[in-house]
């Protein structure tokens, strides 16, 4: 029966199971529960893009719980700096878990069906998370603002009391915005469409199958995504502005150096979180030329780029994590091989490539060859991503990981003539 509706979904988005259909029949306008479809139009394919989208889970799972595992157990990296960064691990594994296990039994074991309160249950995690991710990037650019403009007052003015209330403000602004969300659109009847168009219970996606006046539902999820996330970027952009400004009046080079050094990775983890999720919001809202298979998978990316690159940037960025981190895995290696690695391995070693190259190279290829069905445009689409995205990413993490790479190139930035290079 399922598989009967699901086909013909797309030609009729009426079509629903009796068992779903009942409620209606006896005067209630709540369905028992909603089916989500997966990526629409690659229904018989959708198994293969489960592979590489469980491998980024994987990878964000094990990189979080380590880089958690780190800071509770080094109190060397008890500063409010990993402190948010421990909030900013928690809140990734809940964004992460709180689609990916449904979403994999969709596209692996069929099972679409998905309880009604579940669905807004996941749809409240899936957008409070977002949002409380966002306003730890606010908090630690504010920890990085008075640790370069107010440095011998940094310890007195971000205590443990302060970094505290400042996470608990954080939660609860997520909290308390996000929830007319889903309060909001429980109220609303849904007549005879409960199939959604998605892989996971997005917001917008649940909102056109209201069979009312959404309007509300539609502005306030605009205001939210326009007000709060405009507010947060131009606290973010204030923040490096003002260290900017202290930085260049710094007169020494090394110094500079130093100092904008200790931004990097947070730079870094703003670019991860903040574009992809700008790509999915401006498609979803004004992208209706924008192919819906495109919508979804931008939507699926959010979820697991920014948890699965977080742990990988701070991983490579912060020697105390890279160090226990490297030293976990250099006993394992060393127990499995008795000696046998060549001297200097780990200091040429270099995961991240190898993952991000493994997990291009298998999506393209398992589309390509096993997947006669996917719509050209999303396999030309992998090409592209696949030619583009190594060359892309392969000088950043190189100029992140390599000392004397980043060195030089902030040399280059900050220096002026009368002001001689470093090692000069």
């Amino acid at each position: 029966m399922w598989d009967v509706c699901l086909r013909s979904c797309s030609a009729q988005v009426g079509c629903v199971p009796q068992q779903i259909m009942s409620p209606v029949s006896n005067g209630s306008l709540r369905p028992p529960a909603f089916l989500l479809v997966g990526i629409p139009g690659l229904e018989s394919t959708q198994h293969w893009v489960g592979i590489p989208l469980c491998s980024m889970y994987i990878v964000a799972l094990l990189g979080n719980s380590i880089v958690l595992f780190v800071i509770r157990t080094d109190p060397s990296l008890h500063e409010p700096m990993y402190f948010f960064l421990a909030m900013l691990t928690v809140t990734d594994l809940v964004l992460s878990t709180s689609t990916l296990p449904k979403m994999l039994s969709v596209f692996w074991l069929g099972e679409r069906e998905i309880e009604f309160h579940a669905c807004f249950a996941q749809m409240f995690f899936v957008h409070a998370s977002s949002l409380v991710e966002s306003g730890i990037l606010v908090a630690m650019a504010l920890d990085r603002y008075v640790a370069i403009c107010n440095p011998l007052r940094h310890a007195a003015i971000l205590k443990i009391s302060m970094v505290a209330k400042i996470a608990l403000l954080v939660l609860v602004r997520g909290l308390v915005v996000i929830a007319p969300l889903p309060l909001l659109l429980m109220k609303l009847p849904f007549c005879q469409a409960y199939i959604i168009p998605h892989s996971y219970c997005e917001h917008m996606a649940v909102v056109k199958l209201a069979c009312a006046d959404t309007t509300v539902n539609a502005a306030y999820g605009l205001v939210v995504a326009l007000l709060v996330g405009g507010l947060d970027c131009m606290s973010i952009a204030l923040s490096y502005v003002m260290i900017l400004r202290a930085v260049f009046v710094l007169p020494s080079t090394q110094a500079r150096l130093k100092a904008l050094s200790t931004c990097t990775s947070h730079v870094c983890v703003i670019l991860v979180f903040y574009v992809p999720g700008l790509f999915s919001f401006l498609a979803h809202r004004f992208g209706q030329s924008v192919p819906l298979p495109i919508h979804i998978l931008l939507a699926n990316l959010y979820l697991l780029v920014p948890p699965m690159l977080n742990p990988i940037v701070y991983g490579m960025k912060t020697k105390q994590i890279r160090y226990r981190v490297t030293k976990v895995f250099h006993g394992c290696a060393e127990t499995l091989f008795q000696g046998h690695l060549p001297q200097g391995f780990w200091h040429l070693w270099s995961p991240h490539l190898y993952l991000h190259r493994l997990l291009q190279l298998a999506f393209s290829f398992f589309s390509h060859r096993f997947g006669p069905n996917v719509p050209h445009h999303v396999r030309i689409l992998l090409v592209n991503l696949y030619l583009l995205v190594p060359p892309t990413l392969n000088p950043s993490v190189y100029g992140v990981k390599t000392k004397e790479i980043w060195v030089r190139v902030l040399n280059l930035l900050c220096q002026k003539q009368s002001i001689p290079e470093v090692g000069a």
